[in-house]
């Protein structure tokens, strides 16, 4: 017996881990007692429960309103015998039986004034268990509990200097950076770290919405970042409710859980208020998977770190609100033209990296400086604001506006290729009035950010030169038509002197000119064109072919059909003839209508294959106007087209070889009824049509309206 005890008292001054202490008096009660069952039954922190650690979760029992040896031990501090276990009712009814035991001794094994651990001993068969035996097994532990108390001590002090080392080291993290969200991310770990814990994370207040919403964690799923919680929900709930610490030993027992696949797992959490500016803003709370007694160390150190984050989260949010400032233009509260220029430049690199695409806006107020002037920089300010606000409801939350100038905006679509960019500045458009005009570009590899917005600007250039409130795309075309409105006319005497070459060089030309240059006149003033535009359509149509003055004569002479090696020459006079008019600065602006005047509506023409709007609408008109005069002309290898048959001819090329509307007014022009075309508002992208009434899904800005 004294060996035995010896044995005891020996492992309980000198082990360095629980393990050998409670081998030993288990040995004891086999030996002195003839225990057939001897489990260690740790008690959680709040008192309502006990398990043994060695044996697993599934053993935990939480003490109820039923009978339990173990609770009355833990309320009374002294052991407790029930010799005859099969038929007893002081505890759990059934239990006994379930693991064979007749017999069971209940002794507490206390320190620091507190019942910690309850010993639970088994006898197979019934025993009487006298009070000597009683008091020998109280000794016993006794001597294990004063090891117990040693190697806690041990441990809280290994930890202490630990946690105290993690305080420093949190100090330090913390203080390494301005933003938030790092801070957050060193918090957490440095939290974990500290108390050993399986888990940690950070929630923060949801000013908009109530609760919280988890912003950074430490060894959780991607899925838990932003998951949200209200108040009294998991532990940090609970500290979102009563702005006081909590800690649970018994977590799966909560009424509130959080409500994510992560908190299945815990057993024990702590989380304590982070506040700043006297103000909650959020939660630290670390968690383990295993049972654990938290002690008032282990409360001040997770204090003790969130205290430390409160000054950085503070000093990031001022510096947060600084930059924002600096970012910020003042009058409309969207990004100003420096944050947008960065931005565009983070924008490109990542569209570059993922080969995802990007569109880029620039929108011009027309007639702004309209409503200063009458109604004074109040309202106009108060428009600024307006036509923000309506922009920023017309994009994705991704998506960026910046006021880039005095009555400019920019708009940059990340994922937006050309034609969504041009749907969303037509639906920005109408829900400000349509009381602008908008350039639009399609970002693609090889292009900077200045080399987007100036293709942008050069759109919107052309959008207000052509009658403002409009939607134009940049594309090949775009340099071209602004060269055409630049140069309002060619040389009268220069066109003409071009006209004589030509006529000398193809005699078919002389004859069929004149009528060309008529029909390409009647027909632009009925398209509506300006007076200066007509124009330079005319005299485009009389040197359309000033290119034939470099085909060989042979080809030009033959009376047949062209060859396919002499058709590849002549398709080229187009190329040629827009070559020789660009040389000369008053025929400059003439020399896109020319090199485009075969492209086609569906684009099956050349030399570019243009489509649609894209085609110079110069070109469009002389195309039709051309080939109603050649196929109303006699030629050396077929006879002419009544006009009847031509007329047939102009109505089915409607909408594939000709644009609609220049056959509608041709058609016009020679007395003949409209035909029925498809329909020609499709796909339009360069001056677009007059604004219809705002139907922005979002509502449209009150008040005044640029122009209005």
């Amino acid at each position: 017996m004294t060996s035995t005890l010896a044995r005891v008292a020996h492992e309980a001054a000198s082990a360095t881990t629980p393990g050998p202490l409670g081998a030993a008096l288990h040995a004891a009660f086999q030996a002195l007692l003839g225990a057939d069952h001897v489990r260690m039954l740790e008690i959680s922190q709040d008192g309502g429960g006990a398990g043994d650690a060695a044996v697993g979760v599934d053993e935990y029992v939480r003490f109820g309103d039923g009978p339990s040896g173990t609770a009355r031990v833990l309320r009374t501090g002294v052991a407790f015998a029930v010799p005859d276990a099969l038929t007893s009712d002081a505890i759990v009814p059934g239990r006994a039986a379930h693991h064979g035991i007749a017999s069971v001794l209940f002794v507490p094994v206390a320190w620091r004034g507190s019942v910690r651990k309850v010993l639970f001993v088994g006898w197979s068969t019934r025993r009487d268990l006298p009070p000597d035996e009683i008091e020998l097994a109280q000794l016993l532990t006794d001597q294990a509990a004063a090891g117990y108390a040693r190697l806690e001590a041990d441990e809280r002090r290994a930890a202490g200097s630990l946690q105290d080392r993690a305080v420093v080291r949190a100090a330090r993290a913390l203080g390494r950076s301005l933003d938030l969200q790092e801070i957050l991310e060193a918090l957490v770990e440095e939290a974990a770290l500290a108390l050993d814990a399986d888990m940690a994370g950070v929630y923060l207040v949801d000013q908009e919405h109530g609760g919280a919403v988890a912003t950074a964690g430490y060894n959780v799923p991607e899925s838990w970042v932003g998951v949200h919680i209200e108040p009294g929900q998991g532990a940090a709930g609970r500290v979102l409710a009563s702005g006081q610490a909590f800690i649970s030993t018994d977590y799966q027992l909560l009424s509130a859980k959080l409500e994510h696949a992560v908190g299945g797992d815990l057993l024990a959490a702590m989380s304590v208020p982070i506040s700043w500016d006297d103000e909650l803003r959020g939660a630290l709370s670390v968690a383990w998977t295993t049972r654990r007694h938290v002690h008032d160390e282990d409360l001040r150190t997770l204090e003790a770190i969130a205290g430390l984050a409160t000054v950085s989260c503070r000093n990031a949010e001022a510096f947060e609100h600084v930059q924002h400032i600096a970012r910020t233009d003042a009058l409309t509260g969207v990004l100003n033209h420096g944050a947008m220029q960065l931005r565009i430049r983070e924008e490109i690199a990542r569209a570059r990296r993922d080969g995802h695409p990007l569109g880029a806006v620039i929108l011009d107020l027309d007639d702004f400086k309209g409503v200063n002037d009458t109604h004074g920089h109040a309202a106009g300010d108060e428009l600024l604001r307006k036509v923000a606000r309506a922009l920023q409801g017309e994009l994705r939350p991704y998506d960026q506006v910046a006021r880039y100038g005095g009555d400019e905006f920019v708009l940059l679509l990340p994922g937006s290729d050309e034609a969504v960019t041009a749907a969303v500045a037509e639906r920005c458009r109408d829900a400000i009035g349509g009381k602008c005009s908008i350039g639009v570009a399609a970002w693609h590899d090889g292009l900077d950010a200045d080399g987007l917005l100036e293709q942008a600007d050069r759109a919107l250039m052309l959008a207000k030169r052509t009658g403002k409130g409009r939607v134009a795309v940049a594309n090949p075309e775009v340099e071209r038509e602004l060269a055409l409105l630049q140069s309002r006319s060619g040389s009268p005497a220069a066109v003409q002197a071009l006209a004589a070459a030509i006529e000398e060089r193809d005699h078919y030309t002389q004859d069929h000119t004149q009528e060309l240059v008529r029909l390409a006149r009647g027909v632009s003033m009925m398209l509506g064109l300006d007076a200066l535009h007509v124009e330079r359509i005319a005299h485009a149509a009389l040197l359309h072919d000033v290119g034939k003055l470099a085909i060989p004569e042979e080809v030009l002479e033959k009376d047949g059909p062209l060859t396919r090696e002499e058709w590849e020459v002549m398709s080229e006079h187009p190329i040629v003839g827009e070559r020789i008019l660009a040389r000369t600065k008053e025929l400059a602006a003439l020399a896109p209508i020319v090199r485009h005047e075969h492209e086609h509506w569906n684009g099956t023409g050349y030399p570019d294959g243009l489509e649609r709007t894209r085609i110079p609408v110069g070109s469009r008109v002389i195309l039709a106007c051309h080939a109603w005069v050649a196929m109303t002309t006699e030629r050396p290898y077929r006879p002419a087209l009544t006009p009847a048959q031509a007329v047939h001819e102009l109505r089915a090329g409607a909408g594939n070889k000709y644009d609609p509307d220049v056959i509608d007014a041709l058609l016009d022009l020679l007395g003949h009824d409209k035909p029925q075309v498809p329909d020609r508002a499709a796909g339009v992208k360069l001056a677009a049509s007059p604004p219809k009434e705002p139907t922005s899904r979002r509502g449209r800005p009150s008040g005044w309206v640029p122009g209005g």
